[in-house]
């Protein structure tokens, strides 16, 4: 059985990762950092689906050393792991004028620290497998840039450039490394937006529409099962990227 860990994936778009990766047939680790039975629902719903393989881990990813108990104890659980979804994000919209220290760092921290921490401990177990496959979440702003969120535009930038710096190192031990843009949804990090500042993103996509989920999980499930596919950017989105 091959297995995966999903960063983030008590709610949005990672819940619906774990669930399409459970579907699948995979062992599931479902991540979260506070809201535990929003996750523990996410593996009953899995359960529930068919596939007794799910198992919710706490760890916030800021913290490297946590990161490393949660792959450890993936290994514990499975005895491998064979995809990582860096998934896990924040935002802390404010114009760089007024953009706290706090705003900044936190932001940084979540959405691009914590990535590497867990594509390092996850490379650490699949170099040894001479296997695996890590995808990681990033976001058109990365290539766009965005008013009112340049921590989170920057912190993406950077994570597509670990994206490609890792495919380079990885290689070697047959790891792909790719990084996925997964266009616009309403999630809870997007639920702030007004219906205006919605209707103006919706009028960005060429194809009239914002990108379906069932669209977004298929192809992440692709990525992470073909073994040609490393260092690319891949936009699952009809608005042109840059």
């Amino acid at each position: 059985m091959k297995t995966v860990l999903i960063t983030g994936a008590s709610r949005g778009i990672g819940r619906e990762l774990a669930l399409a990766f459970g579907r699948a047939g995979y062992g599931v680790g479902v991540n979260y950092a506070k809201e535990k039975a929003a996750a523990e629902k996410v593996v009953q719903d899995i359960w529930e689906a068919g596939n007794k393989e799910a198992e919710a881990f706490a760890c916030d990813v800021r913290d490297s050393i946590k990161v490393r108990q949660m792959v450890d104890a993936m290994i514990v659980r499975w005895k491998r792991l064979d995809v990582l979804v860096n998934n896990a994000g924040i935002t802390r919209d404010r114009t760089i004028l007024k953009m706290t220290n706090g705003e900044w760092n936190d932001v940084i921290d979540v959405n691009l620290n914590g990535p590497f921490w867990c594509l390092r401990e996850a490379a650490r177990v699949m170099s040894q497998q001479k296997s695996g496959a890590i995808i990681n979440i990033a976001s058109i702003m990365a290539l766009r840039g965005g008013f009112g969120n340049a921590n989170y535009a920057a912190a993406k930038a950077g994570l597509i450039a670990l994206t490609k710096s890792a495919a380079r190192e990885l290689g070697r031990f047959k790891i792909t490394v790719n990084a996925v843009l997964p266009g616009f949804h309403i999630t809870d990090m997007a639920s702030t937006l007004t219906e205006e500042q919605r209707e103006r993103v919706r009028a960005e996509h060429t194809l009239g529409q914002t990108t379906r989920m069932d669209d977004l999980t298929r192809l992440v499930l692709e990525v992470a099962q073909n073994n040609s596919i490393s260092g690319q950017v891949l936009n699952v989105d009809s608005r042109v990227a840059a």
